[in-house]
């Protein structure tokens, strides 16, 4: 699996994008009111920053005890949580609803290492969502619609197929991917307000939505 891990991500250029993203939210929200959630938090030093100090409160969670000191640092008046994102998602554990999710999840499959497939990109939870909105909340989250080496990758693809119910998904249009999650966030409950993508790297894109429940 290819992963940041493997080369030297570009902290400024994210941090740029992000800002970009929140600047466009802060002309149409009160940002400064928003109760957010990062989760895949890591050491919180890739684009977190840009909004942290400018949201009322945030929570960073992530699985990887490893991280919590420098998410402490990083962050300082975050709360950080170690613990699984997407089982606390799925299965309802989380009292706190946030106006604001950040989901910055791994490319390709993921896991474990008895099941390094178990997971793929945000599909296992994100029709969970709702789960920790209350009426209606700002979800920020990694689209890949051009995967890199993605022939290689024979799970991944499956996956992909799988969730956007297509054979080929290495090259997504913008528009489908905006109807896909419309009608995906329609079927648990909430609509769309307004959404905007922003480019974030050379694979990914940020797709920003602002839901509220039917």
């Amino acid at each position: 699996m290819k992963n940041w891990e493997d080369g030297k991500p570009d902290k400024k250029l994210f941090y740029e994008r992000m800002n970009d993203v929140i600047t466009f939210l802060e002309k149409r929200v009160d940002v400064s009111k928003l109760n957010a959630l990062e989760v895949f938090g890591r050491a919180g030093d890739w684009h977190t920053t840009a909004y942290a100090n400018r949201v009322k409160s945030l929570q960073v969670w992530e699985i990887d005890k490893k991280w919590k000191n420098i998410l402490k640092k990083n962050l300082p008046n975050a709360k950080i949580k170690i613990l699984d994102s997407i089982k606390i998602i799925v299965e309802n554990l989380e009292p706190s609803k946030f106006d604001l999710i950040v989901i910055d999840n791994p490319m390709n499959t993921w896991g474990t290492k008895k099941e390094p497939d178990f997971y793929c990109e945000h599909f296992d939870f994100i029709k969970h969502i709702g789960n920790i909105i209350d009426k209606e909340a700002i979800l920020i989250f990694n689209i890949n619609k051009n995967p890199f080496d993605y022939d290689k990758f024979l799970e991944w693809k499956k996956r992909r197929e799988k969730f956007y119910k297509r054979k080929r998904t290495s090259k997504l249009s913008l528009q489908f991917l905006i109807l896909f999650y419309k009608k995906l966030f329609l079927m648990i409950g909430y609509k769309t307000i307004f959404q905007k993508i922003f480019k974030r790297d050379e694979y990914l894109d940020y797709f920003v939505f602002f839901l509220r429940k039917n």
